[in-house]
This record gives C-alpha cells, structure tokens and sequence, in this order.
C-alpha cells in the first residue's frame, strides 16, 4: 500500500512523500506552551495547534500521517513581485476545486479513500514537525524545512490517516553550519531572534495577513515594525533568501511563469491601494487569498508599502484612500502620508481630519501630522 500511495502521489507532481505515525507530537505542545505569549493565535485560535499536536483530534481513527512536499520553486518569479509578495503566495498554494494545486490534494484525498482509509486535514495538522518526523525534511535555523535537494521554498501536506502505514522514523536534526546566522541577520524585526527561535508577532509575514484578521491576533501593526516591512505585502521571503542551503536554488536559471508576469502590474501596491470589490474578487482573490479573507488587509499593506517607498508621486493614491469607506485603510493610508511626508502630504493629512469621524483614525493623522 505504501508503495501505491507513493507511486500515485508522485505521478500526480507531488515530489516527495513520507510516511509517520499519528503519535502526539509532545516537542510542540511543550515550545506552544513555553511561548504562549506569541503563539495564542494558532495554538487556541485559528489552527489550534495546542489541539492538533495529537492527531487524533483531528482524526480520532488516525494511525498515521501522510506527508506530502511539494517544490513550488520550479519556475521563475517576476522580479517586480520578488519583494513583495512571498513566493509560496504567489504559487498559488491553495485547498479550492479550481485551483490545480487544490485538485492536486483532492485527488490524493480520493485515492486514499478509495484505499479505504478515513482522511482528516482540518482543523490543522503539525505539518513541520510531521516533515522531519517522516524523514523528508529537517529544521533550518529559520524555522522553516528543508527538502534534499529542494531547500525550503517547498509546500507541506500533513495527512492524518486512519490506514496502518509503515513510518520512516528519523531524528529530528539540521544541516544548518553551527556558526551561521545569515538568516537571523536579514530579519529586520529581529523575529528571528537565535536559531530555531521565533516571535511570530514580529514576523513581516505574520504582521502581513495577521494582526485585525485572526482571533487571539494583535489588533494593529505596530509602527516599528511597519516601517521595517518595506515593500512586502503578503509574506516575506528574507531570512529564506538569505539562507546557503537556499542559494542553488536561487541561482538556478527558470522559464518565467507566464501567468505571474501577466498579472504582476495588477499586483503592484499602487494598483491595490484602491481596488473595488470586483478588482478584488476577479482579479486579486483568486491569486492573494490564503490568509486574507477580505480586501481591506491587502490595502492596509499596498499602503504601508508605499509608505515606506518615500515616493511623492503616490500621494495622490493615499489621498483618495483617506475616502475609503473602511478605517482600516483610512488609518494606514494616513500613517504612509504622515511617513511619506513634505507639503503635499501634510495638505491631505489636514483635508482628511477636517471630515474625519472614527476616533482612532483621527489619532493615527494627528501622529502623522508631527511626522510630516
């Protein structure tokens, strides 16, 4: 059976699978635990990680864990979305029916049923830790996993079985040089701060799709960290980027991705700051959804990269998202003008809190007002 779940899994381009058992994974109850202070989002909110460390609460027939990879790096991103935009955001990694890599799990899904197993994905599953537990991975300095041969720029399918499969116990271990800490290096928030430790809260990516959005999430970006987010707006790549284990695959000469170089200029965050709903639902969802349910996160952080842009010429677009019916955009729209600054900027700032109504926005444009 294996070796038919094996050969399947590969002939529909998964490129690697593993097998492990549904054991409880005792190592991340005990690190949610240590660190409950950065990690209440996902243990008792949105993935319930503290739950899901045993598997069983997501199947309570699970016997094993099916552990699917799969290399997103095969083609070449778009240099103008490099900065932006995470490259596993824009693989379009994503569970929905008309999404080829949603079919792709579908698939699987149904091949194991037909197997006769039961098959259990939500509410979560530890997916790293299932990686390295099933041998196709190791932990890097950075938190993320790392595939021979592939790096970390690899997707991660935990599948909680109900079927006896033989595992491939490994310990869990690293290839990361002892004295290297070129990942800890290009953080700019200091998220990562020693190796394999990380404080989510400060993470660009988390701060990206995060804070308003999750419940146990902080509600607001802090100005520290949104000034350090620079041009990113779903994701952040830069410890990964910075990574050796990584840099083959970042030299590697790629077909450009014929979609992502069509769609790149509609992804600019000065064609997101004042998207309406259909951009949004016909153009932006199908492509940045993931995390962000809602339009407004993606413009709350189109604004706060062109914030960091210091470019006049775009103030004329914060201008218009001062009028935006949400606060949300309104009181970042106001943070960029204020961190863009010069006459322009401070005339739209004084505009806006003339017929400003909402109390925290009118706070955000007095702040922005001594910065400008």
């Amino acid at each position: 059976m294996e070796r038919q779940i094996r050969e399947y899994a590969l002939d529909i381009g998964f490129d690697s699978i593993g097998f492990t058992t549904a054991d409880p994974f005792p190592q991340l109850t005990q690190a949610l635990e240590e660190r409950s202070s950065g990690y209440g989002w996902v243990s008792e909110g949105l993935l319930q990680l503290a739950h899901v460390a045993d598997p069983c609460f997501v199947l309570p027939s699970a016997k094993s864990i099916v552990v699917l990879l799969y290399d997103y790096y095969k083609q070449a991103y778009p240099p103008e979305l490099t900065k932006s935009i995470g490259k596993a955001y824009q693989s379009r990694l994503y569970p929905g029916k008309k999404r080829l890599f949603g079919s792709r799990l579908r698939l699987m899904k149904e091949f194991l049923q037909e197997l006769g197993m039961e098959v259990g994905v939500r509410p979560a599953m530890p997916e790293r830790q299932a990686a390295v537990r099933a041998g196709v991975g190791t932990f890097g300095c950075n938190t993320f996993i790392y595939a021979p041969g592939k790096g970390s720029y690899v997707n991660i399918t935990a599948l909680a079985v109900s079927g006896e499969l033989e595992p491939e116990m490994k310990e869990a271990s690293s290839l990361c040089p002892d004295d290297c800490n070129l990942c800890i290096e290009a953080c700019p928030t200091g998220a990562l701060y020693a190796p394999y430790q990380m404080d989510p809260l400060r993470c660009i990516a988390f701060n990206t799709y995060g804070p308003g959005n999750f419940p146990e999430a902080p509600e607001d970006i802090p100005h520290d960290i949104r000034e350090k987010m620079g041009s990113w707006i779903y994701g952040c790549d830069l410890c990964q980027d910075a990574c050796p284990r990584n840099k083959k695959r970042l030299e590697q000469k790629l077909v450009p991705d014929a979609f992502l170089a069509e769609m790149a200029p509609m992804l600019a965050p000065s064609a997101l700051l004042n998207m309406d709903d259909r951009y949004y639902h016909e153009t932006v969802q199908p492509i940045l959804y993931g995390y962000m349910w809602e339009k407004k996160f993606l413009q709350r952080n189109a604004a706060i990269a062109l914030g960091n842009s210091k470019d006049e010429t775009v103030v004329s677009l914060l201008d218009k998202a001062m009028e935006d019916p949400q606060d949300m955009v309104r009181k970042y729209s106001a943070w960029a003008l204020g961190r863009i600054g010069g006459a322009v900027s401070r005339q739209a700032l004084e505009s806006a809190y003339k017929r400003e109504g909402y109390q925290a926005v009118k706070e955000e444009i007095r702040t922005a007002l001594n910065l400008s």
